[in-house]
């Protein structure tokens, strides 16, 4: 795993002061603000406006004929199915439309595709079942956009589609009734980040002719669910509709969510946009990947605590079961890498397996990700085909690599940092040829993986009374997340273990100040730093309240030695990366990365007082970080030494063992350093 680039937001001091001085506002929340973009009161007022008058939800275009059609089908006893998807946003939107047709006396009924036997979207064997039970109006939720020749087919056998949707719009529309999309070219609503749950809570909005209050009332709680679980932007409309349903569900009457939250473990405590993205929404999406997403839908509209406390305990197996065939596919690809690791001297990291669930691999693609620091490319082998999820971060657009191979796809889409493919078996090695001749064309430094710094925070400024004031900018997610801080020059007083030494707690002094401060999945064993180390700190930093007393939590997201200049890190490991793949590298270079004998003999004798290393190798860098060896000349020792049999890396370079020293080592006998030196002169020739 590569270190991370921290992005820390410089603050224009003068903007914060102004701001403080117009506004009123405190000016430590006044530097985190103007670190976000909101420098002027305008924004500001737009940003903390709870009471922001939603826009008329007859805005969205179509919504007036959508509203039309639906009251018809009611009125005359209609069958109404609603077409939802499998995920928390699609269960959610299907829930709220649902459950308030239901109310108004409509013949309604729901419809889920299964992922693996339908995947996304309408198909014509649904559209054929739904038509038997003498369904004559689909409602589509979160999905329907790109379901040309399905509502055309809807069409022909007499059932009437109307398509609510949030995803990108094709050049060519659905035949459908009404589109209600804010994504539509046409569409004048000004707010176009809606969810599918969003634009479900829309349509029953205009429905109420507009009332919103009463619908926020009834449906707010499923609304913040479906957006927080959809990883949509909380800025806008979406701050609005998140920050009103999490003071709902604090008492919400929903049977499954009461349910649900009992057993996420969540009962008796303040539901916040984190607990539902990392306790609830995962549980709901469970219920889509490894089980049957209808059974979601059924826990939210259940009335009777029973059932639906049975339906959550089902979906939360599934969680159980998605857990552990995530750990089990990366425990394969480990082996693989194990197998080949040569792989990981790749741009773009491609991998298959059979018998991987469909379900978990867009989980499993973002984990292996950030372990390897590398975008990634997933496929699960079934017969003659592979199909596939991608994730990617930086300007690595993940769409563009598909689009430059397309003649090896079946079918492709996605965007920036997630895409999904399908491909013959028969393609796959040249597939991952052509997606990293794609990188190396386009990137021949690849983007690194960012960690994003609202400001560097003193100790003064960590109190309690100033941490609270983060509470304003709550509710937390997508574009708004949790104020992130650097602490500076920060010195270590104490190393201890917490859990079992599953996490550990570490003392800092910094300034005259001491702070006390989690570092959690971190043990003892694996923390490159020691009492008396000076050190700079990225961390969250919010509230812990214990027995009515409050205090200050500092949680460790990153950390480095103190005055660590990444900008030489980033570029050394360019050149590295360059060696491993046997890419050219520039004349200037081979004075900085060739070692000397006492470089080596500083590495071995680190190495030997810590007698080996059992973490990732980059984290080993720090201690020669301020020793002028750069990050390919330690590398290039490494490599040296364990040519030269005086150690073993391990394939996933995550440890370093000693090994027993037969005889006495002549580095002019290393392959590697001859190879360099050659290489050196042919160079400057």
């Amino acid at each position: 795993m590569s270190l991370k680039k921290w992005k820390i937001n410089q603050i224009d001091k003068n903007a914060s002061l102004l701001l403080s001085q117009e506004t009123g506002c405190d000016e430590f929340l006044c530097d985190i603000l103007v670190s976000r973009g909101i420098t002027t009161y305008q924004k500001m007022q737009q940003f903390f406006d709870i009471e922001l008058t939603l826009e008329d939800p007859f805005s969205l275009v179509d919504m007036s004929v959508a509203v039309q059609r639906i009251k018809t089908a009611i009125e005359q006893g209609e069958k109404i199915a609603i077409y939802g998807d499998y995920d928390c946003d699609g269960v959610t939107a299907t829930v709220i439309l649902c459950s308030y047709l239901e109310f108004q006396g409509a013949d309604v009924i729901t419809y889920i595709p299964k992922r693996i036997e339908e995947g996304y979207g309408m198909n014509t064997d649904a559209i054929d079942q739904l038509a038997k039970q003498g369904v004559s109006l689909i409602i589509t939720v979160d999905n329907g956009i790109s379901a040309i020749k399905e509502c055309e087919y809807a069409n022909s056998i007499g059932v009437d589609v109307i398509v609510t949707d949030h995803h990108q719009v094709g050049e060519v529309l659905p035949q459908a009734v009404a589109i209600v999309n804010p994504h539509r070219r046409d569409c004048p609503s000004q707010f176009k980040q809606l969810c599918g749950a969003g634009v479900a809570f829309k349509l029953i909005t205009a429905l109420e002719d507009g009332d919103y209050e009463a619908m926020l009332e009834n449906y707010g709680d499923l609304v913040a669910i479906g957006t927080i679980g959809d990883v949509v932007t909380l800025t806008g409309e979406n701050r609005v509709l998140v920050k009103r349903g999490l003071e709902l569900l604090q008492n919400t009457e929903n049977q499954g969510l009461l349910a649900l939250i009992d057993l996420a473990g969540l009962s008796g405590k303040e539901i916040t946009a984190q607990s539902i993205a990392f306790g609830i929404a995962p549980r709901i999406n469970a219920a889509g990947r490894i089980g049957d997403a209808i059974d979601a839908v059924h826990m939210l509209l259940s009335d009777e605590p029973d059932t639906a406390y049975e339906l959550a305990r089902k979906i939360c197996s599934a969680n159980e079961n998605r857990q552990n065939l995530e750990k089990d596919i990366m425990a394969q690809i480990e082996k693989q890498i194990l197998d080949n690791p040569k792989k990981l001297n790749n741009r773009v990291l491609v991998l298959w397996g059979e018998n991987w669930h469909h379900g978990v691999i867009g989980i499993v693609s973002a984990r292996v990700m950030e372990k390897y620091s590398k975008p990634v490319i997933l496929l699960c082998v079934d017969g003659e085909y592979a199909c596939g999820s991608a994730r990617s971060f930086g300007d690595f657009s993940l769409y563009h690599a598909l689009l430059s191979c397309e003649d090896l796809l079946v079918r492709y889409g996605g965007h920036k940092q997630a895409a999904g493919m399908m491909l013959g078996v028969d393609k796959l090695e040249q597939f991952e040829n052509a997606v990293n001749e794609y990188a190396k064309k386009n990137f021949p430094t690849m983007p690194s993986p960012e960690l994003e710094v609202d400001m560097a925070i003193k100790p003064s400024q960590i109190t309690v009374e100033n941490i609270q004031k983060l509470e304003a900018l709550e509710p937390f997610g997508t574009d708004n997340q949790l104020p992130t801080f650097v602490i500076k020059d920060a010195t270590i007083t104490s190393i201890t273990p917490l859990a079992e030494n599953k996490h550990i707690k570490i003392g800092i002094k910094c300034a005259n100040a001491n702070l006390q401060a989690i570092y959690f999945r971190m043990s003892t064993d694996k923390f490159m730093f020691s009492v008396g180390q000076s050190v700079d700190i990225v961390a969250n930093i919010d509230i812990n309240e214990f027995r009515a007393s409050k205090s200050v939590s500092i949680k460790i997201k990153d950390i480095r030695p103190a005055g660590f200049v990444e900008n030489q890190y980033f570029s050394a490991k360019a050149v590295y990366d360059n060696l491993l793949r046997k890419e050219p590298i520039e004349a200037k270079f081979y004075d900085k990365i060739i070692p000397d004998r006492d470089e080596f003999a500083l590495v071995y004798r680190t190495l030997k007082a810590l007698n080996g290393y059992n973490n990732d190798i980059d984290y080993l860098f720090y201690n020669f970080a301020d020793k002028k060896i750069n990050y390919c000349k330690f590398c290039i020792i490494l490599n040296v030494m364990q040519e030269m049999k005086l150690i073993s890396v391990s394939q996933l370079k995550d440890s370093v063992k000693l090994l027993p020293a037969v005889q006495k080592i002549d580095l002019d006998n290393s392959r590697l350093l001859t190879k360099l030196k050659t290489d050196k002169m042919s160079a400057g020739e």
